[in-house]
């Protein structure tokens, strides 16, 4: 997950902030996300993106931290924030 982060940053942090894209499809397969729950996970994503951006931290590991952290109040995403 971390080098997939690292090595799609930039198509990854565009595609938080429009709510879905290719790439973030493969970071949710990557980390668990059933296809049932991929819709919601994009808008979790793209409610996160906020975050990063006022983080001022715009590297892979700063966006990941955001999305686990916004994953683990996430009543349908708690259980795999921790993996």
């Amino acid at each position: 997950m971390n080098v997939f982060a690292a090595a799609n940053y930039d198509s990854l942090s565009q595609e938080m902030a429009q709510g879905g894209g290719e790439h973030l499809a493969s970071l949710a397969e990557l980390m668990g996300i059933r296809d049932e729950n991929r819709a919601e996970f994009y808008a979790l994503a793209q409610v996160q993106y906020a975050s990063l951006v006022q983080s001022g931290d715009r590297t892979p590991a700063a966006m990941l931290k955001v999305l686990h952290s916004g994953m683990e109040t996430h009543p349908t995403f708690a259980r795999l924030s921790s993996n």
